[in-house]
């Protein structure tokens, strides 16, 4: 379920502010400590959530592996990624700065992950092909709270992160004037 939305963010327009940037030096690694941070954290995440989920339904009391155990965390896996991936479009920039509804082909492609997601929970003859089994209104309002907090760490750091930026600006800034 994650191709098509990790494929259409190399179509994510390019930020206008690069060109306000100094150019990178060539010797500083592309793969900087603030890129694998994030790479960490949102992984840490995905991993604990979806754990969790599978600890959670595991112990429902039915004595093994049901299909909504499966299904469940399958589920949680899923949105983890789409929520991952909507906060991935930019590294420094929120969503809602560079506009939820920019890049369309990434619209389509999370659209068609998760209508084909409803499709395996929802659709018999998927079901039975994944294992699966239909799922309650309050599991996916429960998956989507908990899955969402990948969503809702990235903009936060990047939050911070940008206004620890303006703080050292304005600090450097005061400072020459002085």
């Amino acid at each position: 379920m994650d191709g098509p939305p990790a494929q259409s963010l190399g179509v994510e327009k390019v930020d206008d502010d690069v060109l306000k940037k100094k150019p990178r030096n060539i010797k500083d690694p592309m793969i900087s400590k603030s890129l694998i941070i994030n790479v960490l954290l949102s992984a840490g995440i995905i991993i604990l959530g979806t754990l969790y989920v599978f600890q959670r339904e595991m112990e429902d009391g039915s004595g093994g592996k049901t299909k909504r155990d499966t299904t469940m965390t399958f589920t949680c896996f899923v949105l983890f990624d789409m929520w991952n991936a909507l906060s991935c479009r930019s590294q420094t920039k929120s969503v809602f700065q560079i506009g939820l509804f920019s890049n369309k082909m990434f619209l389509f492609a999370v659209a068609f992950s998760l209508i084909g997601q409803l499709l395996v929970i929802y659709f018999p003859p998927l079901q039975m092909v994944f294992q699966t089994e239909a799922l309650a209104l309050m599991d996916i309002i429960f998956l989507l709270t908990l899955t969402s907090s990948v969503f809702i760490v990235s903009e936060l750091k990047k939050y911070f992160e940008r206004a620890m930026d303006k703080r050292t600006i304005k600090k450097h800034i005061d400072l020459d004037f002085v």
